[in-house]
């Protein structure tokens, strides 16, 4: 199951390289759509399954090297819902702003998980 966990991780660093392109291309350029909700979701739903497997694996007696791992896996499922509910379901310059935000919390997360794996 290590090997699965590992995978989605580095799926997981993609799909937050690909938000965080997104959403600093939408911020550079007024009018271009920003990440939108399914592939928001998506990045959540790969996240979750990505915590789940560790957590297989941590019932199976692997243990990460900090313990710190298992706080910023759950920092990590939280950031985009968490950010979201602050704005709604409205949309704009502002949203934008805030998904760049989230993202780049999330790359910040992401690191330390690789850090503390």
């Amino acid at each position: 199951m290590e090997p699965i966990h590992h995978l989605l991780a580095y799926a997981a660093v993609l799909g937050i390289a690909i938000g965080l392109v997104w959403t600093a291309v939408a911020l550079l350029r007024p009018g271009t759509p920003g990440p939108g909700e399914r592939f928001q979701a998506a990045v959540v739903s790969l996240l979750i399954v990505a915590a789940a497997s560790g957590l297989v694996v941590f019932g199976e007696g692997g243990r990460p090297a900090d313990g710190l791992h298992l706080l910023y896996g759950g920092l990590a499922v939280a950031t985009v819902p968490l950010a979201r509910s602050f704005l709604g379901r409205t949309a704009g310059r502002r949203t934008v702003i805030l998904l760049l935000a989230a993202f780049l919390v999330l790359a910040g997360l992401l690191y330390r998980l690789f850090a503390t794996g």
